[in-house]
């Protein structure tokens, strides 16, 4: 896979790799999200130790530890005869132990989970060797899996034998919109908004685009395509951290579909409201799903203006488009699906990926001092009334900002201005504080609301690069 970016990851690791204690790395993310890329690019730029790095995979535990035994074997371990095998696993993790009291060692098991789950009393003999050893070992361990949940549990949660060992965990999340154009450099920055809308910054999605060809046709030939990995890639996701997924992908789709409340869930899916709450817990937990609060709430702990969304870009496109049309795709008709696909493409884009990065474009200014006050949150803001697309607000100083985004084809002219206004005059808490508008624009503005923005101090960003006008 293509590295690119991820230069916090290589810091934290370099300054890990630096510390005179011995350190329990554990890495997690979901698949295809660069876990292994980061890490063999990671040893390779610091061979200057000892690295052992190995990757587990679905087996019998005797399997397994045959296969550990000749990576240690071929690690340059002098004192290891060709083709030795260990007896069990707590002797060839000692023998790594003991060698860690004498030099400083990297010790990589990459797919934990597997490993894990051929052998689950891994997880004591790890804790009862890091105890032993903690106060007089040089050594380095790196845990890194896709499977989140059962990472969480067994160093987060304290049934765990490994909980409270690990001295750094690390989520690894997609990688910055800003740096998609490294995998994309031939599209222009519309281009790359369309495509973080449909697959987000997954480096593995993101490797097989060709950005030779428009972006829809990139949708037609890879999502919905029956011979490539988006076939079953969502199921496939789901079910690494769910047995049995099926009512969770039915919340889904509901979600993906516009249901936004634990009451349209249960109207969309048809299960009781009062189940509601425990699935979608778990999709919270999973990163699945997340749980948005409106800012116009006066107490974000208690409040119920609470709205539910589909966190990952490429899981809103399929369960928008791809799962509720699955049987279009099984009949051959594709270009059906294209159809509608390209019907919505422009409110799509607009809704997901640009809002998205509207807000993002907010908080950098905020934290670069180039608005006219610094906001504590940044998010949106909904009543019965109305719903703003950007709210950035200081809440201490009763200051906030609001902002609406159009992606278009045409000019934004004094009129959406004009709306946005009243809308904010629907808030009830928000209303109160002194207002800043802004307006986001794929097309541009008009001259007159130019002129006017000018004279009223709103601020107006033009373009997929949201230059300031």
């Amino acid at each position: 896979m293509k590295f690119v970016n991820r230069k916090r990851e290589l810091e934290i690791l370099d300054d890990l790799d630096q510390k005179a204690e011995p350190q329990f790395v554990v890495i997690y993310g979901r698949r295809r999200i660069g876990k292994t890329t980061l890490i063999t690019h990671w040893l390779k730029q610091n061979d200057n130790c000892l690295s052992i790095y190995w990757v587990a995979h679905k087996s019998s535990p005797m399997v397994l530890l045959e296969k550990f035994s000749r990576i240690i074997g071929q690690s340059m371990l002098s004192d290891i005869p060709q083709g030795m095998l260990f007896s069990d696993w707590e002797a060839a993790l000692r023998y790594i132990f003991d060698l860690s009291c004498k030099k400083h060692i990297r010790l990589v098991i990459d797919e934990f989970p597997y490993l894990l789950e051929s052998y689950p009393a891994i997880a004591s003999i790890l804790q009862v060797l890091w105890d032993e050893y903690v106060d007089r070992s040089h050594i380095m361990i790196i845990l890194s899996g896709s499977h989140y949940h059962m990472m969480r549990k067994v160093f987060t949660s304290g049934e765990g034998p490994l909980y409270g060992r690990s001295t750094s965990d690390m989520l690894i999340d997609e990688i910055e919109p800003k740096s998609l154009h490294s995998f994309l450099p031939r599209y222009s920055p519309e281009q790359i908004i369309e495509t973080y809308s449909i697959i987000g910054g997954v480096p593995k999605y993101l490797e097989m685009w060709d950005d030779r060809k428009p972006v829809l046709a990139n949708v037609e030939q890879l999502l919905l395509s029956p011979v490539t990995i988006f076939r079953q890639e969502a199921v496939f996701l789901i079910q690494d951290e769910i047995s049995e997924p099926r009512t969770y992908m039915a919340v889904m789709e509901s979600i993906g579909n516009g249901a936004k409340t634990p009451k349209a869930i249960s109207e969309h899916t048809g299960i009781r409201q009062n189940h509601i709450g425990k699935y979608l817990s778990v999709l919270v937990d999973l990163g699945f799903v997340r749980r948005l609060i409106s800012l116009e709430a006066k107490d974000y702990s208690r409040t119920r203006l609470g709205r539910y969304e589909l966190r990952d870009s490429y899981f809103r496109f399929f369960f928008a488009y791809v799962y509720p049309h699955l049987e279009l795709i099984e009949q051959n008709r594709v270009k059906r699906l294209m159809d509608i696909i390209r019907s919505q493409q422009a409110s799509y884009v607009g809704k997901t990926g640009y809002e998205e990065l509207c807000r993002r474009t907010v908080a950098t200014l905020g934290d670069n001092n180039m608005l006219p006050f610094i906001p504590d949150r940044i998010g949106r803001a909904w009543s019965r009334e109305a719903e703003i697309d950007i709210v950035a607000v200081n809440h201490s100083d009763q200051v906030v900002l609001q902002g609406e985004c159009k992606w278009t084809s045409v000019r934004v002219s004094e009129s959406v201005l004009d709306e946005l206004i009243r809308k904010s005059k629907c808030q009830r808490l928000l209303r109160t504080y002194h207002i800043h508008y802004a307006l986001f624009s794929k097309s541009g503005f008009t001259k007159s609301l130019i002129r006017r923005a000018k004279k009223d101090n709103i601020l107006l960003f033009e373009g997929a690069a949201m230059n300031p006008v």
